[in-house]
């Protein structure tokens, strides 16, 4: 039979410290019990196993708390929502259970059902249910697991995917998450067609990833047709004879030529006789020979050679450095930069030979310029060699010129494409990640459907155990059992309980009692129902975690212990038991019945201390954390040696935090209170036995002796450790020079004694 192990996690639950699964923490064994002062916490651990019992938060807890127990066979119940599966097991005596149970003012208890000879079929039949119910949770809690990290598979799946897909969308401040993409597989049309190749791919991501669209660009334009022109002018230009048409000193001087025409030009419009240059005679037969050879031919072709000169050089800009206004691969599309850059590579192949033709026509026509009469010779290719050049060039300016247009019409169509660019990457995802999703789905929706399956049955199971559990209730056998108990545990008879209409009547010396009845009767009535209803509603005590929250007030020795005695036996066959106390002489009982079961092997009881402190910097806030029982608790009944180290303790912080600083004044107290009663014993008051004490012992300083006096005049008079943890009046600085004092005084009045302490309680 399972039992709880410890508590896994805690956070926001009162003065219980925070804790996490990782933190060490005590294991809880079969039998538990567990010692705290007043305020330290032990109510609201009662609560936590009060939630298992009830399978829900109680109200009492903080708002916004939660916790994890975690039991032996590594089943979870944790806070707030997830808290059932224990119910029928668990059972909790604290405050909160008198206050539903018991009304004192009426001096009625509820009822107590138990399971009649007559009703043994039906209660068998129950046991049965409540054993399916109990087998079927665990399957659930299996499929629960499972159920879990099926959907931790899928959520991961969906977002690893989504973040893959995100990346290669480039969305900007738009996001991309596992929600969207589950939609997308929803509503997004795909098939193994949209499976893209890897260049597909990365082209589409790379219009994606553009932030703007790209500058239109202008298309490259050369005069093709021009160049053919050119070339063939230069070619005949070159190869031009004039005869006899010219004079022989122009035949001899070819390159005075334009100089000869402009000097007869200028003489003749101006009719001079002379020439201007050597003033010579200009006869009218010089005058006539001159207009015969300079007539209008020379003039023309001294034009069209300067015409024909303009054209190639402007053939060659527009070429050349004109060719760097041309569109850069880096300019164009992405998705056409490969075979723009291979047009370009051909345009410009083709571009050196059309140079190379070019500047041998600019050369020619140069050369003929200076000498217009003389052919030159030239290098220009054959006529059908450069108009087989003109038409390739032609052709690779149209192919640039397609791939611009076609980088235009993706610059104007910009969103639309992108649009597309990022619907066929999604599609792509989709597709190439629809098997894995697929696959993820069913497997969650398999685990879900098991889940839920297992959630019918345990409500027709719940059903029937509701229905089963109002037949085979009755409440009248309860009455005998609890008076039994009660007279047992108080040592005597005058209460007895009577079963009424409803519920029982609580009676002293047979009559109804008025009134609620003392808090140590009070205390024995409601453990003694508690203990009653154990085995009510079919249950089996054996099976049963039982918690009992300050089982014991205001008894006597002797009551004492015959009640832990009695709560011992009871429930020493109980799964596993947890014994909650502020009561020291409740403590050593349980403590000295559990000290070989702790040092056994294997050990089958845990001793605990709930340590409440204050950490440096909270402000004055208390924890208290769940720890093995102290040393100086455990090895001895008194309290003496506990409080004696505490004192050590203090006194060792110095002037620094000290984290039971709060405590110390009524420890110190104790500790006084404890010693006097040793060095002057009778019945005088405190202060006095102090004064008697002070004066055998006039080494002490007065003002020491002042510091206690403080510290009995502000703390109130404690018999045990039940109050330690209240907040005193005294300051930290008060308490330090008490705690001085004492020790000086306990020194003063008894060296060996102290040296003794030392040793035994010694801080570390």
């Amino acid at each position: 039979m399972t039992t709880i192990r410890r508590l896994k996690a805690l956070k926001g639950v009162g003065i219980l410290a925070d804790r996490t699964a990782r933190e060490a923490d005590p294991i809880f064994r079969r039998f538990n019990l567990v010692y705290g002062f007043n305020g330290s916490g032990k109510s609201t651990l009662s609560r936590l196993f009060a939630c298992l019992e009830a399978g829900k938060l109680d109200d009492s807890l903080p708002d916004g708390c939660s916790f994890e127990i975690e039991f032996d066979d590594g089943n979870v119940l944790a806070a707030p929502d997830a808290l059932i599966g224990a119910e029928n097991r668990i059972c909790v005596f604290n405050e909160d259970f008198i206050t539903r149970n018991l009304r004192w003012q009426e001096g009625r208890v509820a009822s107590i059902f138990y399971i009649s000879e007559e009703q043994a079929d039906l209660a068998a039949d129950l046991k049965a249910t409540q054993d399916a119910l109990s087998k079927r949770r665990e399957i659930k809690a299996a499929d629960r697991g499972i159920l879990r990290e099926r959907e931790k598979a899928l959520k991961g799946y969906r977002t690893e995917r989504a973040r893959l897909i995100a990346g290669s969308l480039h969305l900007g401040n738009r996001r991309y998450e596992a929600g969207q993409l589950q939609a997308d597989y929803e509503r997004v049309p795909y098939d193994i067609g949209s499976l893209l190749e890897a260049d597909a791919l990365d082209a589409v991501i790379d219009v994606a990833r553009l932030s703007e669209p790209p500058p239109s660009l202008k298309e490259i334009s050369i005069d093709v047709a021009g160049v053919l022109r050119a070339a063939e002018t230069a070619r005949d230009f070159a190869e031009l004879s004039f005869g006899q048409m010219v004079l022989d000193e122009i035949e001899k001087h070819p390159s005075m030529l334009p100089w000869i025409k402009a000097g007869h030009d200028y003489h003749s419009a101006r009719d001079l006789d002379s020439c201007l240059f050597c003033g010579s005679e200009l006869t009218e037969s010089r005058k006539k020979k001159l207009a015969e050879a300079l007539d209008d031919k020379i003039s023309k072709l001294l034009s069209d050679l300067q015409k024909a000169n303009a054209e190639v050089s402007a053939h060659i800009d527009a070429i050349g450095p004109g060719a760097m206004a041309w569109p850069r691969v880096a300019e164009i599309d992405l998705q056409l930069q490969a075979p723009y850059g291979a047009s370009q590579s051909k345009l410009e192949e083709v571009l050196v030979s059309i140079l190379s033709v070019l500047k041998e026509a600019l050369r020619v026509i140069e050369v003929r310029l200076k000498q217009p009469t003389t052919p030159v010779n030239h290098d220009l290719p054959s006529s059908a060699k450069v108009k087989e050049c003109c038409d390739t060039l032609n052709e690779a300016i149209l192919a640039a010129n397609d791939l611009i247009r076609q980088h235009n019409k993706a610059s104007a169509d910009f969103m639309k494409r992108q649009r597309e660019a990022r619907e066929a990457i999604k599609k792509h995802y989709l597709a190439e990640g629809r098997d894995t999703y697929e696959g993820f789905k069913k497997a969650f929706a398999e685990a879900e459907a098991a889940v839920n399956a297992s959630d019918d049955v345990i409500a027709d199971l719940l059903l029937k155990i509701a229905d089963l559990s109002g037949k085979v209730r009755s409440h009248g056998p309860a009455a005998d059992q609890i008076t039994r108990l009660v007279r047992a545990y108080l040592g005597h008879g005058e209460l007895t309980i009577f079963a009424a209409e409803e519920g029982y009547e609580l009676h002293r010396h047979g009559k109804i009692v008025k009134g609620p009845p003392s808090e140590g009767e009070r205390t024995a009535i409601a453990l003694c129902y508690f203990l009653s209803t154990l085995e009510s509603d079919g249950r089996v005590v054996k099976d049963l975690i039982v918690a009992i929250d300050d089982p014991i007030s205001s008894l006597d020795t002797k009551a004492m212990n015959y009640a832990c005695t009695l709560i011992r036996s009871r429930l020493v066959d109980v799964a596993q038991l947890f014994i909650l106390t502020h009561n020291q002489h409740c403590m050593n009982e349980f403590k000295k019945a559990w000290r070989n079961n702790a040092a056994g092997t294997p050990a089958t009881a845990t001793l605990l201390y709930m340590d409440v402190t204050i950490a440096e910097g909270s402000g004055g806030v208390r924890t208290a954390r769940i720890v093995d029982l102290p040393a100086h608790l455990r090895s001895y009944d008194s309290e003496y040696h506990f409080l004696c180290h505490k004192m050590l303790q203090f006194e060792a912080a110095g002037t620094g935090h000290s984290e039971y600083w709060f405590m110390m004044p009524n420890v110190i107290r104790r500790i006084l209170e404890i010693f006097l009663a040793f060095k002057v014993p009778g019945s005088h008051p405190l202060q006095q036995k102090l004064e008697t004490l002070a004066k055998k012992h006039t080494e002490v300083d007065d003002v020491r002796i002042k510091a206690l006096e403080r510290l009995i005049q502000v703390e109130s008079h404690s018999d045990s450790l039940e109050d330690l943890i209240s907040h005193s009046s005294m300051t930290v600085e008060e308490t330090r020079d008490a705690n001085a004092a004492l020790l000086a005084l306990m020194a003063a009045s008894d060296a060996d004694h102290t040296a003794a302490i030392r040793k035994q309680c010694k801080a570390t």
